[in-house]
């Protein structure tokens, strides 16, 4: 499980960034400037990533892929932004954003054929119970 720190590595700087969209909008940055700034603030920590792991290529469809992933990130964090100028609680918001695991899930079970034992359903669904207590 070497992988498991840097999961929750992410997951926190995740979290922190995510508050920091609504601390931003909260003081008065406009969804648009927010994640203008994200993406700013993303560029130069991608292409020092990129250069230090070697700058490797792809394939025209990987590369594809890879676009197509960074538009969806962009439009999910435009959402997420636009929710929080409706009056969306950050952790309700964040957490239902967040609970796409499940569309991953079963995606990668279809297109992937990676595995989903039992206990896997269990705690997806008991983390939509969670999501759906908390936004009630």
């Amino acid at each position: 499980m070497a992988w498991f720190g840097w999961a929750l590595a992410s997951m926190v700087l995740m979290g922190l960034g995510n508050l920091g969209m609504k601390a931003a909008g909260q003081r008065g940055l406009s969804p648009a400037a927010v994640l203008l700034w994200v993406v700013i603030g993303e560029l130069p920590l991608a292409v020092a990533y990129w250069l230090w792991r070697g700058r490797p290529g792809g394939s025209a469809g990987a590369v594809a892929w890879g676009l197509v992933a960074g538009a969806c990130t962009a439009t999910a964090l435009i959402l997420v932004n636009e929710s929080f100028t409706r009056g969306a609680k950050t952790a309700v918001a964040i957490g239902v954003m967040n609970a796409n695991f499940v569309l991953v899930a079963l995606l990668a079970f279809l297109l992937f054929r990676e595995q989903l034992q039992p206990s896997k359903l269990v705690g997806l669904a008991a983390t939509l119970s969670g999501l759906w207590l908390m936004a009630r």
